[in-house]
């Protein structure tokens, strides 16, 4: 167990911002670099092994401690593993993508309990899920610690005005092709790391003036053709 532990804190430290842009940027500058000196053809590395970035961030994110990110995790793992299938062993199964994806977004359509309308929420963690569909959320949780929001091809808008945010929570914003809103309190300073992939986040939220206690929510977010807001 301690070392399931670890390696779970590894993964999280990997999602880190920083240090995941900053490896991209490590491995294709010594990729390009090797290629100049005609040690390797990075292009056909490039374009055989591409999937390998797929299934990179699918394990990262199996990870996560919250049921919602292993969701969206299998899935980045699924399409990596399909196509690096095909790749190396230059099978063509790309015609069957589009039905296996069909079977599995049915099966999480089936079995996932998803939101519908405004939902009030009062636990310690918050864990929403967003496929071709939105959710609102309203927290008065009395002990906010975080969770996990993802959004596929959907929408999110997460209220905490109301909620009691615990100092250093953090929260996970997935969102694929869709977009995520998160309102908290003006006594919160909010944190934002994570992965833009053809996205991006905004933070509209209004710094403390100092006066009284200031709270610090960590926000990770990553988002693939999609975008994150966080205001006031």
């Amino acid at each position: 167990m301690k070392a399931v532990r670890q390696i779970a804190t590894l993964g999280e430290m990997l999602m880190a911002g920083r240090v995941w842009i900053g490896l991209c940027f490590l491995l294709f500058g010594i990729g390009f670099l090797l290629h100049q000196v005609d040690i390797i053809n990075f292009g056909q590395l490039l374009s055989t092994w591409w999937p390998l970035i797929l299934i990179m961030i699918g394990i990262i994110q199996l990870f996560y401690r919250h049921q919602a990110s292993k969701v969206s995790g299998f899935m980045f793992l699924f399409v990596g593993v399909f196509f690096l299938v095909n790749q190396v062993f230059n099978l063509n199964v790309g015609p069957y993508l589009v039905p296996f994806l069909l079977i599995i977004i049915g099966i999480i359509i089936i079995f996932h309990r998803f939101n519908r309308g405004k939902r009030a929420h009062t636990d310690t963690d918050l864990n929403t899920f967003a496929l071709f569909s939105g959710a609102e959320i309203q927290s008065q949780s009395q002990n906010f610690r975080g969770g996990s929001v993802t959004t596929i091809v959907g929408g999110a808008e997460i209220d905490l005005r109301d909620a009691h945010i615990v100092d250093g929570a953090m929260l996970y914003v997935t969102s694929v092709l869709g977009g995520a809103s998160v309102m908290v309190p003006e006594n919160v300073q909010v944190e934002v790391t994570g992965i833009p992939i053809l996205g991006g986040w905004e933070d509209s939220t209004r710094r403390s003036n100092g006066e009284g206690e200031v709270i610090r929510l960590k926000l990770h977010c990553l988002t693939i053709l999609g975008g994150a807001e966080i205001k006031n």
